[in-house]
Formats: structure tokens, sequence, C-alpha cells
């Protein structure tokens, strides 16, 4: 049902005990024959590692069967022969036959007592890590004006039009000449004419400093409307967390309350918090919108089933599976079972074992009120050849 992709970093951890218990073999002969076994399928490839319990899944049936029609979409308009998993590339026809043959299922079988059967007779689960690091992103809702005042003085900014990308990098077009890109401390000391630049104003400097990190948010107005804030640029710098220098100088009773008791205290000290957003060079510019947020796919990102991985090993448009320890907010946990579409990216999220999972538009003490992080596992489906 599950198997392991043949990468050498899935096996990172058993490697060298299988080398160790060969080599052992054949020196001094003296290995037991169950050990030498399991060392060769170690070195093969082949072992699982600990038994995964069977498929099944716990969240909203609508927002699988939109996310399964989203991915369909996307791959249509793609047009790629092949999607990356992992070293291997994938027919990019055979991934839409999982989307196609998942959705049936769904339709026809989700919530009956065989579904979890069916999910593991029908498609092969491939486990690709059981210790990825698993976050959640959403999407910030922040009150917003048009105009500053008084309150509202922290800028939302357009792309500057002088920021210009060549062979990779970014930088700004001064006088016809190509200097370095201002840094995020640069920008908050008035790199740019704020008041010609901002396409909104904002009450809240902390709420829009995460906004900026998990790329995009929705706007409230004093008259009713909502508009989107989609990623338009970036100053080409590499984020920086604030948070491990915030921890060591900050004693916890300073700020109770886990990953909240950051921003509260933030928020108590706003010259603190301007030093520290300071320490993050990357700075996130955004255009308005009047549809949804979207996903690196340039479709719409689905609460509970949208997730984000480092597109330099597995391509969106695949269809995965997660199983991780979710806090409640009574401060136990549950286990997590979710059939999820790989549609996002996002430039903290590196490697192959992580993973970021798009919980939707709202309050994040709401979506996730003890916060999230945690370690799971990864797996991507493919229907089996002939079904």
């Amino acid at each position: 049902m599950f198997s392991r992709l043949p990468r050498p970093h899935c096996l990172y951890n058993t490697f060298p005990l299988a080398m160790h218990a060969f080599v052992g073999y054949i020196g001094p002969m003296k290995l037991a024959r169950p050990l030498l076994l399991l060392a060769l399928a170690l070195l093969l490839g082949v072992a699982a590692a600990q038994p995964t319990p069977a498929p099944s899944d716990d969240g909203d049936v609508r927002m699988l069967l939109l996310a399964l029609d989203r991915q369909e979409h996307y791959l249509l308009k793609h047009r790629a022969p092949t999607l990356r998993l992992g070293a291997q590339r994938i027919s990019t026809a055979r991934v839409l036959a999982t989307i196609r043959a998942l959705r049936k299922l769904t339709l026809t079988a989700y919530g009956a007592p065989d579904f979890a059967a069916e999910l593991a007779r029908r498609f092969e689960f491939i486990t690709v890590s059981d210790q990825a690091t698993i976050t959640g992103y959403h999407t910030p809702l922040l009150q917003a004006r048009e105009q500053s005042d008084a309150d509202f003085r922290t800028p939302i900014l357009g792309h500057p039009p002088d920021l210009v990308e060549s062979r990779g990098q970014t930088y700004r077009r001064v006088n016809g000449r190509l200097v370095a890109a201002p840094t995020r401390a640069q920008i908050m000391d008035g790199a740019y004419d704020i008041q010609r630049l901002a396409i909104a104003w904002t009450d809240d400097p902390v709420e829009f400093y995460y906004a900026q990190i998990q790329g995009g948010a929705t706007l409230a107005y004093p008259d009713g409307r909502r508009r989107t804030l989609l990623f338009a640029g970036c100053n080409g710098y590499p984020f920086v967390s604030f948070e491990t220098v915030f921890l060591q100088r900050v004693p916890a009773e300073q700020r109770p309350g886990g990953y909240f008791g950051i921003h509260d205290y933030l928020r108590r000290h706003p010259d603190e918090a301007d030093r520290y957003f300071r320490l993050n060079p990357r700075y996130i510019f955004f255009r308005l919108s009047d549809s949804p947020r979207l996903g690196m796919t340039g479709l719409p990102l689905t609460p509970g089933r949208s997730i984000a991985t480092d597109k330099s090993y597995y391509s969106a448009g695949l269809v995965g599976y997660l199983v991780y320890s979710e806090p409640t907010r009574d401060g136990g946990s549950r286990q997590v079972h979710r059939l999820v579409c790989d549609s996002d990216t996002g430039s903290a999220i590196t490697g192959p074992a992580r993973v970021d999972v798009y919980y939707g538009e709202g309050n994040a003490r709401d979506l996730f009120p003890n916060g999230l992080k945690t370690k799971g596992t990864l797996a991507y489906l493919l229907v089996r050849e002939g079904m």
C-alpha cells in the first residue's frame, strides 16, 4: 500500500547502519541472516520505515473535490509532459488519471465504510518523508484604509517600477545603472517615497509583517469592501527569521502564550518589533485584486486541501497525503489524515521534508489556536496501473 520513494535522502538515517551491517557480514561473517536481509533491503531502498496506518481522510469533502478540479485545470493548462516527484519524473497523463480516479472514488464512496480500503487498493501511496516538518499558513485579515491617518500608519507597498531582475538577481535601476536593491531596513527608513508607492494602509504592523511571510492577505475597508493582497514581487533578499534571536533575548514569562505570545509581545513593544523586523532583509510587495488568494498555479488556494512544498523536489499538480498531529484549542491534539493538492510554494519552504498547509482566510488564533509546527508523514498518490 505505502511504498518508499527510492531517493538517497529518504534513507539517510538507515543507510550507514545498513552499510555497517553489510560490511560486517562480508568481513567476519558473523552477522545473523535476518539482519543481513534487512541491510540488503535498506540498501535497495525497498524497506518501509514503520508501518503506516491505512489511508483515510478527515477533511471537508467539498473542499477536496474543489481542490481536485483546480489541480486538473492547472495541469490541462500547464501542458508539461512530466512532473517532478523527488528524483523521479512522472507523466502528467498519469497524474491527471490519478486526479480523475480520486474524484470518481470520492463522489461514489466518500464516507462509506470501504473508502479507506478502496484508496489503498486503487492508489499507490509513495512516502517521501515520515519525519516531514509541517506548518500552517493562512490569509490574514487586515483592517485597511486608502489613506494614512493617526491609526493607519503602516504602508502596504506596491512593486517599485525601478526594481528589475537580471541573471536571477534583483537590482534597483538608478540613472541607468543597476545597483543593489534596498533591504527591508532601508525601505523602512525611506528608500522609496512611501506616500507614492503605498496601495493601502493598515493599523497593525505586526500582522502585516506576518502577512508578508504568508505571501498575501485580505483587506477589510470601513465601507464593507474587501480586497485581496496578491504577491507582486520582492526585493530579492533571502528570508531571515528574527525569532531565534527574539527567543534568546525575551524570557518566556514575558511572552506567555506560545506562538501567539510572540505576536502579543511585539504589539506591546512596537519599537522592539521594528528592530526585530529589520533583521529580515526580505520585503514583499503586493498588488490589489478582487479575486481570492492564488497559489503558484494561478488558481485560488483551497482551505485545508492546498499545500506548499519546495518545487525543486515536487511539482505543482501532484496529489498528496498527510498524516500529522494538530494542536487543539483545549491544549490537546488530534491526528489528521488528509488528502491534499500540491499547488503552492514559499521562500521559507525548502527541502524535501517541508510542508505548509493552507488553512484559509481569517484570524490565525481561530484557524490554529495554538500554532502549528509538527512532524508528520508526507506521501504522494499515483493511481495504480489498470485502475
